[in-house]
């Protein structure tokens, strides 16, 4: 039997026998070309960063090539408004590309909607997390390896700056890059569980160079960005991944800070 569908366009009825007809389209999303053009960005950006640092310490302080590494790899009140000058490009690149080139709101175009639950069930899976990710590192490290991340988190004023970056503004910047940007880049062209597994491979690699490319916290990262995209799918709200994150960051906080000598 023809099904007779409203045209709104014309303001009347006519005849299709195609069921899937009169369905509202999806909204548009980005494709690849907007996913590469956001890794250039990022990838300049940090180049453009570093550079930057290099100068001003070259002509300020006077300082050797070898001594600006070792300081921005142990001084956190230089590392982490360089991460924040690093991201800022690529956030104003997915608002463009969000609310002007697409022409939705940021809200909707990042997932930022309501919780399907209550916020606190979200801190507690953060929490929850953590220490898993706690008990792995304890049953895979190898005591004798030693990751960038130490030296930043070797003193009290260190912890401090990094608790506070990792728990107020590094999830949600990583959320919404993640899982709001590219999650929905890759569902969108092949499904969400790619969606899931690249991301979290992304997210791990991101992560990679602050413990020394080892295996073990790579494998840890890989788990917990996964866990993030498993909220992210069955959620389909990037605030609730961003709860998790920063419960899981600072409950990690306070594991260090627990320690005497943080992790020197």
């Amino acid at each position: 039997m023809t099904d007779f569908i409203k045209d709104p366009a014309l303001g009347s009825e006519r005849g299709s026998a195609d069921p899937e007809a009169g369905r509202a389209e999806p909204p548009p999303i980005w494709r690849y070309r907007e996913v590469f053009t956001l890794v250039a960005v990022a990838i300049l950006a940090q180049m453009a960063a570093l550079a930057g640092a290099v100068a001003i310490a070259q002509r300020r302080y006077g300082l050797a090539m070898d001594e600006i590494s070792d300081l921005l790899g142990r001084e956190p009140r230089l590392a982490v408004p360089l991460q924040l000058v690093m991201w800022l490009p690529a956030l104003g690149y997915i608002v463009y590309v969000v609310k002007h080139r697409y022409a939705m709101p940021l809200r909707e175009g990042l997932a930022w909607v309501r919780l399907p639950k209550p916020a606190r069930s979200y801190l507690r899976a953060g929490a929850l997390l953590a220490l898993g990710s706690v008990l792995a590192s304890v049953v895979l490290s190898d005591p004798t390896q030693v990751s960038p991340m130490q030296d930043l988190l070797a003193n009290r004023e260190a912890l401090w700056i990094l608790g506070g970056f990792g728990v107020l503004v590094a999830p949600w910047i990583e959320e919404i890059v993640f899982r709001g940007f590219l999650y929905a880049a890759f569902e969108r062209a092949h499904g969400r569980w790619v969606a899931l597994v690249v991301t979290s491979a992304i997210f791990a690699a991101l992560h990679g160079s602050q413990y020394g490319w080892h295996w073990q916290q790579l494998s840890i990262l890989l788990a917990v960005g996964a866990t993030f995209g498993l909220v992210r799918m069955r959620s389909g709200s990037t605030k609730a991944t961003t709860l998790v994150h920063a419960a899981y960051n600072g409950l990690l906080f306070l594991v260090v800070l627990s320690v005497p000598d943080g992790l020197s």
